[in-house]
């Protein structure tokens, strides 16, 4: 019998579950700081991927079998161009079909998305799956953003690094806009709203979130920072929505602080405070091309997820 595509509905759950409750198994046996699969993270999975089952999906069915599925978000705007984002939990496919079930997958999900407008494509998958990888890049697609893991354990900083808990939240608004602008330089080139209105909603945000803010001061004057509290898992981080998981959710150090141990200060600030509030792990989301930060942050946490992207021509 051959592979027939059809859209995802949510009588799919059961089965489109198992998939993705393999591929996670695997995975979290390479990543063991990943959530356990209790009865209630389970359920809470499956009311995620229920939800998504309804909207823009495809399925690939063998001999009347679910042998693999994947799901794309609503449009959103990013990059200057009109893009949807598969999360790391709306798509899988059995191994014994793993090459072919995905290609159809994507080639189905793509014609749909190019249709509508939409032409960056975004998938996260899991560090430790290898093919998947390996395929994606043949597909086109190239890494974006790495989500990483780490522990309670203490961070070893240089003892003159010194670094402080800050509750005036305005104090760094002129350091956040720096960070901002630091995006829009080669090879990132992001762009962001570095705008005084943004940047001091931004920090209000975290501020009412309840997050925590550490900063480096030279002669009085913040030189680096890094904010951290809850994880949402929202858009990032999406398999710790309602976990006991901190993340790191802004850092930055000017590049007259580089070099001198202050992030590593400001890190061992940020795990002390995850570890006193009763959490079980700290994330972080950063860009996979940041020259600066992307190797700190490969040094203190630990490689479980990407975020990968494929450019489709406007034209077509």
């Amino acid at each position: 019998m051959s592979y027939h595509v059809t859209a995802t509905d949510p009588s799919l759950l059961p089965d489109a579950f198992a998939l993705f409750r393999r591929t996670y198994v695997v995975a979290r046996r390479a990543h063991p700081l990943l959530p356990a699969l209790t009865t209630e993270y389970e359920a809470r999975l499956q009311r995620r991927l229920g939800g998504a089952l309804g909207q823009r999906g495809v399925a690939v069915t063998r001999d009347g079998r679910l042998r693999g599925y994947m799901i794309a978000s609503a449009r959103f705007d990013t990059h200057g161009l009109a893009a949807a984002v598969v999360p790391e939990f709306a798509h899988a496919a059995a191994a014994a079909e793993f090459e072919p079930v995905y290609g159809r997958l994507y080639a189905a999900l793509a014609e749909r998305l190019v249709g509508e407008g939409i032409h960056l494509h975004m998938i996260g998958h899991f560090a430790s799956a290898t093919r998947l990888t390996r395929l994606l890049y043949e597909l086109g697609f190239g890494a974006l953003v790495a989500e990483q893991l780490r522990d309670l354990s203490d961070v070893a900083a240089p003892s003159g690094a010194v670094v402080q808990r800050e509750e005036r939240w305005d104090a760094v608004a002129d350091l956040a806009a720096e960070h901002e602008a630091y995006y829009r330089a080669s090879p990132m080139f992001l762009l962001k709203d570095g705008t005084p209105a943004t940047i001091a909603a931004d920090l209000d945000e975290h501020k009412q979130a309840g997050d925590a803010l550490f900063v480096h001061r030279r002669e009085g004057v913040p030189q680096a920072y890094l904010i951290v509290g809850r994880c949402p898992g929202a858009t990032m981080g999406r398999l710790f929505e309602g976990t006991d998981t901190a993340q790191v959710r802004s850092a930055y150090t000017t590049p007259a602080a580089r070099g001198r141990g202050i992030g590593t200060a400001l890190l061992r600030g940020a795990v002390g405070w995850a570890r006193a509030g009763g959490f079980e792990r700290v994330l972080v989301e950063h860009e996979t091309a940041n020259p600066l930060a992307a190797p700190f942050w490969r040094r203190h946490f630990n490689h479980y997820l990407t975020y990968s992207m494929r450019y489709v021509d406007r034209r077509l």
